[in-house]
C-alpha cells in the first residue's frame, strides 16, 4: 500500500491514480485517512490488500487504538440523525 500525506506532498490527482492502478493508495489529510483502489475487479483487489505488508500493519496500528464504540451506539446515532433529516425533509 502507497501512502501519500498530502499535507506535506503536494502532488497531481493523475499521479495518485497512476499509484491506485498498482496497488491501493493511503491518503492522508489532516485528522483524515481515505483509501483509493481500483473498483473493477473485486477479488483481485482482495487479495491484494490482503497480501500487502504495509496494509496489515496500518491494521494493526488501527487495532492499538484503545478507543471503543458498540455498534448499538453506532446504529442509535445514525438512526438519530436519520430520524432528524426526516424530519427537516418534511
Amino acid at each position: 500500500m502507497k501512502t501519500i500525506d498530502l499535507g506535506k506532498e503536494r502532488i497531481e490527482l493523475s499521479r495518485i491514480f497512476n499509484f491506485a492502478r498498482s496497488e491501493p493508495v493511503l491518503l492522508l489529510t489532516g485528522e483524515e485517512e481515505f483509501i483509493l483502489s481500483r473498483a473493477d475487479d473485486f477479488e483481485a483487489e482482495v487479495e491484494a490488500i490482503r497480501n500487502s505488508k504495509k496494509f496489515q500493519e496500518f491494521l494493526d496500528n488501527r487495532m492499538k487504538c484503545k478507543v471503543r464504540f458498540p455498534i448499538e451506539d453506532i446504529e442509535k446515532e445514525v438512526e438519530n440523525e436519520l430520524q432528524s433529516e426526516s424530519k427537516i425533509l418534511h
